[in-house]
């Protein structure tokens, strides 16, 4: 006899040994214990998740002499015909080779005609969403008003494809990705009816190669047993699968926290030595920084995530404690825009290490918290400094009959910088130049500046879509931008003209849309009004500017201020008479 794979000498015989998907399998067996049973059904989800062996189940027990809790009995003669394909009364169609008109009206033939042993004439249909148009048009009728006697199973991993007509007739049930601890006891209890020795960690490191799929579990496990024999180890399934082992995680990440770029390098040099592929690596070790992230909030891996190997459980608990949770996310997300890349590059290597250059030299992140007590801090200073100037202008004593002090000694001493070593000095401007730096490093893009970055990529997609219109927006300049609104001022009344009409404002605005993630109209204007506007103020802003020099020249405090800070004059506000604000 020749040999048979695991995937089908291990597929499920009942339904309690389909695997990860109760909720079809309950509702399965309590309709057939019921006798409401359905004329069409719908299984959706991912390849490999048990949609096809399911429907062979259903089609068994509904025919079954003898089910027992809606369970076929796998005994009974209909049983053994049903699983050997000896009976004309279960029809599976393969509708990737089988989804012309002409099969659905055959099909719409056969099962005019009563079972010839069976109690139902059972119709699985595989990869349903093959089918052409006219066939599901052609298969719709019959599919809604079946006779008695017949049931439509059929089966798809893209449901979006199948017609809202086809899915309203049908009973659907989605299947679910199986979690990688279901697929690795499952192929524990393979091995262990097959005489096979593998080690727990092997079958995770399976589990998580088979991507939520127990047929490519049990296809990955065969392979891995060929190489390997009735004794399979880690290392083998590594070996097998291209995987890489779960301790370059480990280096990598603590080159990383210590900053160490030659260490990351001699580990890709490895990897690529080890004939490893970079982008699988990539996708896992994304999922490793998930890990460590979720480590770092919850104290726990998530129960979706890929689990790591059993050996760096501890090294990923540590490693989670090495960064701030702002860090974590920062490079966390450093890598996932790597891995979107990895996958278009035809120079992987230099991407990757151009990566870990970038980690290992990431700046370390200043907590919110501790920001804001600095800025609190600042703030006090800064606030503190004009009631210590008004004693400098008062006449006679102040209170605490505290001599009087001269204002260009006093502006010192609200600054609190008056003769201090210079070690306090340099603290004070280390302390302003760390919250300067960052709050630009954390400060976003005005909106303003996130259009006129993609503008040239706007411009060629207008271009794509309406030359005409290009040729226009060319001569027309980016004045302003707020959410939902692009101002934009034209060269000429000709070319503002051209721009309002319907369809080039609908070309530009589509185009808006769908490069800035949200509904935005343009507002047209014309260099000639923009001019007529301007006159008199700008004359007004002019003297505002000299007065701000005027003050910045004359005043020593508000010098000195301005020189701590780095900022700038915006406005004057007179104090009212009475000396109260």
């Amino acid at each position: 006899m020749s040999y048979v794979v695991m995937a089908r000498k291990w597929r499920p015989r009942t339904f309690d040994t389909v695997v990860g998907q109760d909720h079809v399998v309950r509702t399965l067996k309590n309709a057939i214990s019921a006798n409401r049973i359905s004329h069409a059904y719908l299984f959706t989800g991912p390849r490999g998740v048990g949609k096809t062996s399911s429907a062979r189940l259903l089609a068994k027990a509904v025919n079954c002499l003898s089910p027992e809790s809606g369970e076929p009995c796998n005994h009974c003669v209909r049983c053994e015909e049903i699983m050997s394909n000896s009976t004309t009364d279960v029809i599976e169609i393969d509708a990737a080779s089988n989804g012309l008109v002409d099969d659905a009206r055959e099909l719409r033939e056969k099962v005019r005609y009563a079972p010839a042993t069976c109690r139902y004439k059972v119709i699985i249909i595989d990869e349903v969403h093959m089918m052409s148009n006219a066939a599901f048009n052609a298969l719709l009728k019959t599919l809604e008003e079946p006779p008695a006697h017949t049931i439509f199973i059929l089966a798809t991993t893209e449901s979006h494809k199948v017609p809202a007509t086809i899915m309203s007739r049908c009973q659907r049930f989605d299947f679910r990705r199986i979690p990688e601890k279901e697929i690795a006891e499952r192929l524990a209890v393979m091995a262990a009816a097959e005489k096979i020795t593998v080690e727990e960690e092997a079958l995770h490191v399976i589990a998580r190669g088979a991507d939520g799929s127990l047929r490519d579990g049990q296809s990955l496990f065969d392979q891995i047993v060929s190489f390997s024999g009735n004794d399979v180890t880690t290392e083998d399934v590594i070996t097998v699968l291209g995987l890489v082992d779960a301790q370059v995680f480990v280096a990598l990440v603590d080159a990383i926290a210590q900053k160490v770029p030659a260490d990351a390098m001699e580990a890709v040099d490895r990897l690529v030595n080890n004939g490893a592929d970079l982008r699988l690596f990539m996708k896992d070790w994304v999922e490793y920084w998930r890990s460590l992230v979720m480590l770092r909030v919850v104290g726990r891996k998530p129960p979706t995530a890929h689990e790591p190997a059993t050996t760096v459980e501890q090294e990923a608990q540590r490693q989670s404690g090495l960064f701030s949770l702002e860090e974590l996310l920062n490079l966390a997300k450093i890598a996932v825009n790597t891995d979107d890349q990895l996958r278009r590059t035809q120079h992987p290597r230099l991407l990757l290490e151009l990566l870990l250059l970038q980690l290992c030299s990431a700046d370390r992140l200043v907590s919110l918290e501790s920001l804001w007590r600095q800025l609190q801090a600042m703030e006090t200073r800064v606030a503190q400094m004009p009631e210590t100037a008004v004693l400098s202008s008062g006449a006679g004593t102040v209170p605490d009959q505290q001599p009087v002090v001269p204002a260009a000694a006093v502006s010192e001493e609200a600054l609190g910088i008056e003769k201090e070593p210079k070690e306090s000095q340099s603290s004070i401007e280390g302390e302003r130049t760390l919250v300067v730096d960052a709050l630009e490093d954390a400060a976003e893009l005005s909106y303003h500046d996130k259009v006129k970055e993609n503008w040239d990529a706007i411009m060629q997609l207008v271009g794509q879509e309406n030359r005409r219109v290009q040729a226009l927006l060319r001569d027309a300049t980016l004045t302003g931008a707020e959410e939902g609104l692009v101002e934009l001022t034209c060269a000429s009344v000709y070319h503002r003209t051209g721009l309002e009409k319907e369809d080039a404002r609908k070309v530009i605005e589509t185009v808006l849309e769908s490069e800035l993630g949200r509904r935005t109209r343009i507002q047209l204007k014309c260099e000639e009004d923009v001019k007529n506007e301007k006159g008199p103020a700008q004359a007004t802003e002019k003297d505002k500017e000299k007065e701000f020099e005027d003050i910045t020249r004359n005043e020593p405090l508000v010098r000195k201020t301005l020189e701590m800070f780095g900022g700038k004059i915006v406005d004057i506000i007179q104090k009212p008479a009475g000396g109260k604000k």
